[in-house]
């Protein structure tokens, strides 16, 4: 049968939070333990509300509190009461400390020693941007970026979070303007690289759908032909072929007006998409000379599909 459980008191809480504020910038394993056994991330969102927890091996039932309470009541910060809790947790995942919800008041923790576990600086368990009001967008980033250049995120946000201090480095000190002016290199380099890989997809799409709507226009030509075929008598077919070729004649004539006026620079690339069409336009007319100048009365489907399947290889 289980004994009677002990209740921690107000007093004791009290007597611990006091603790923090004497260790206050002293020692950075001290004030996370005081937080780690303390606190209870997203107790009732934060609000100070006490919560009761209870540990069934030593029996005892002992009082967390929210980040925000514990903040409020040490004349500190929720944001920086959270980052001495994750550098305690982060310390926990590497085996060097106990994790927090193991933790009780009135047992003994052995800390680390902070020369040769530092909880503070580069290689210390604690992130000091997250105590500040820093973006979750702007610390992923550089924390992304703080990887691949093989260092801690610590310094490069804290550098972010402070402009004036950038400015004033780079304006008074030689290195950090030879550090800064590397950075903006790499960074347009980046978005040139960027910049040309977007042109790129965009000529491939637009390409692709050239591609696209030279297929559907020859389908469109061919269902044409078979439907004016179908539907015209043969005098409405001779007239609308005059029809068509003069159409074509006056297209050539107003086309050399506009070069006659203009004088136009055409790229590279839409020179040879120009002369592509002509070349298929001349052969084109060719084949239709030769057609009514010639004893054949009728244009069968093999006849035309071979035309334009000669013409798509001209044209690619």
């Amino acid at each position: 049968m289980r004994g009677e459980i002990g209740v921690d008191s107000e007093e004791a809480l009290e007597a611990d939070l006091a603790e923090f504020a004497r260790h206050e910038r002293k020692g950075g394993w001290a004030l996370a333990l005081l937080i780690a056994k303390r606190v209870e991330p997203g107790t009732d969102n934060g609000v100070g509300l006490e919560q009761l927890s209870t540990n069934w091996f030593s029996r005892t039932v002992f009082r967390r509190i929210s980040a925000r309470e514990f903040a409020r009541r040490t004349h500190s910060s929720h944001r920086r009461v959270m980052a001495y809790w994750k550098a305690w947790e982060r310390a926990a995942a590497d085996g060097i400390v106990d994790p927090a919800f193991t933790l009780e008041p009135g047992r003994h923790v052995e800390l680390p020693d902070e020369d040769t576990v530092p909880f503070f600086g580069e290689k210390g368990y604690y992130r000091s941007y997250e105590a500040r009001e820093v973006s979750s967008e702007r610390v992923r980033a550089i924390e992304e970026e703080a990887e691949r250049a093989g260092i801690k995120a610590t310094a490069p946000v804290s550098i972010a979070t402070q402009p004036k201090a950038l400015t004033a480095a780079v304006v008074a000190d030689a290195t950090a303007r030879g550090a800064a002016q590397e950075g903006l290199d790499e960074f347009h380099r980046r978005q040139a690289e960027q910049d040309q890989a977007d042109r790129d997809a965009a000529r491939r799409t637009a390409q692709d759908r050239r591609r696209g709507y030279d297929r559907d226009e020859e389908a469109e030509v061919v269902q044409a032909v078979r439907q004016s075929a179908q539907a015209a008598s043969e005098a409405d077919a001779a007239l609308d072929v005059f029809n068509e070729i003069t159409a074509i004649r006056l297209g050539t004539l107003r086309t050399l007006g506009l070069l006659q006026r203009h004088q136009i620079a055409f790229t590279h690339e839409r020179s040879q998409s120009l002369a592509g069409l002509c070349d298929a336009a001349t052969a084109a007319i060719g084949f239709i000379r030769d057609l009514v100048t010639s004893n054949s009365t009728a244009l069968n489907d093999a006849a035309l599909q071979a035309f334009l399947d000669e013409s798509e290889k001209k044209l690619g």
